[in-house]
């Protein structure tokens, strides 16, 4: 991972993480606990995912070539930092495992309902496995084309179901109450998870003085995405937070109609999405590793590499079940993102105190 990444490229690279969240279902989750309301929960969280990520910026400024497991190492030594390093690997194993999951269901409903789930989780680890084969430069340098493409994709579905809108679907506009939209609602700043990638992020900047506009630049455009996904499912489909569907992304694209030609679009979308998730698969399998590495004093990566996938592979083998999926997405995933957004910022101050204190 000697390769250096420009502006473009770390804006991408935050974005496709926050692009897939939206594809797996983050908007219905925000609705559900919002309902009406999900749009200026989205705004309202969106304003102190800025805020914070201002403060993680500043505070990140006197450590231009660490990351959180390098600072956590300078605060309490080893043992803070297997505990923050094993945080994040638990994190990003989630998002691999959650991520395999549902798009492997959502291929088996849809196009190999008869094929064994087994040969679809292998090919998805056997992809990750040869991007990762590629390189660090490779796969960001694809992600910054795949990230464009799959913005691209976003808006073209919400302008090809734009005729079916139904605005009164909105109404009441700040939701069922105040504690829900506003105080419980603070819980869904959990959308906003590419600011862990902050605390990693920074050794591999060109220019460090540019992680200020990356992470601002891509927390916006991941805001406006979420926030437009989040008011097009609920204009046309008032019912998705009881839906069991497994990725509600998917009820857009059954709905785009450009004349009478263009139809039945999905599966191009379905495609696209699946290229992004391996781009995304890649990059968190990126930083686990990386992760790994630094804990356990390691310098060969294919084989950390390698042998990471083989127990991830093991463990959706072994953990074959829809409803324990969804307890670690909607669950375990949520407040692991939020204790550790809070966590890290905490730790950032303490170190960013003990440095002024020394000098």
């Amino acid at each position: 991972m000697n390769y250096k990444i420009g502006k473009l490229e770390g804006i991408c690279l935050i974005i496709i993480v926050m692009m897939n969240k939206i594809l797996l279902n983050i908007p219905k989750e925000i609705i559900k606990q919002s309902k009406a309301g999900a749009p200026i929960n989205i705004v309202y969280t969106g304003f102190l995912a800025i805020l914070l990520t201002l403060v993680i910026v500043k505070l990140l400024n006197k450590f231009p070539n660490e990351d959180i497991i390098d600072i956590a190492q300078y605060i309490g030594k080893k043992p803070l930092q297997i505990v923050i390093g094993v945080a994040f690997i638990t994190l990003f194993s989630l998002s691999i495992l959650t991520a395999i999951y549902k798009f492997t269901d959502l291929l088996k409903m849809l196009y190999f309902s008869s094929t064994p789930a087994l040969l679809i989780f292998i090919a998805f680890f056997v992809c990750i496995g040869f991007a990762n084969k590629v390189g660090f430069r490779g796969i960001v340098k694809s992600n910054t084309i795949i990230s464009v493409i799959l913005l691209i994709s976003l808006l073209i579905i919400i302008y090809g179901t734009f005729e079916n809108f139904n605005s009164n679907r909105l109404y009441p506009f700040f939701g069922q109450n105040v504690s829900t939209t506003f105080i419980k609602g603070t819980q869904n700043l959990f959308a906003y998870s590419g600011i862990l990638y902050l605390f990693l992020i920074k050794p591999f900047l060109k220019n460090k003085n540019d992680l200020k506009k990356i992470s601002v630049i891509a927390i916006l455009i991941s805001e406006f995405f979420l926030l437009s996904t989040s008011i097009t499912l609920l204009m046309l489909f008032p019912f998705v937070s009881y839906s069991e569907e497994l990725m509600s992304m998917y009820l857009l694209t059954r709905n785009i109609i450009f004349g009478d030609f263009f139809q039945r679009i999905d599966a191009v979308f379905i495609f696209l999405w699946l290229i992004s998730a391996f781009s995304y698969l890649s990059i968190s399998l990126m930083f686990l590793t990386n992760i790994l590495k630094k804990l356990i004093n390691c310098k060969e990566t294919n084989t950390l590499q390698y042998s990471i996938l083989g127990i991830l592979l093991g463990i959706i083998l072994i953990v074959h079940n829809q409803s324990f999926f969804t307890f670690l997405e909607t669950i375990l995933y949520k407040y692991l993102v939020l204790v550790l957004i809070f966590s890290c910022s905490f730790l950032l101050l303490i170190a960013s105190l003990k440095t002024k204190n020394k000098i």
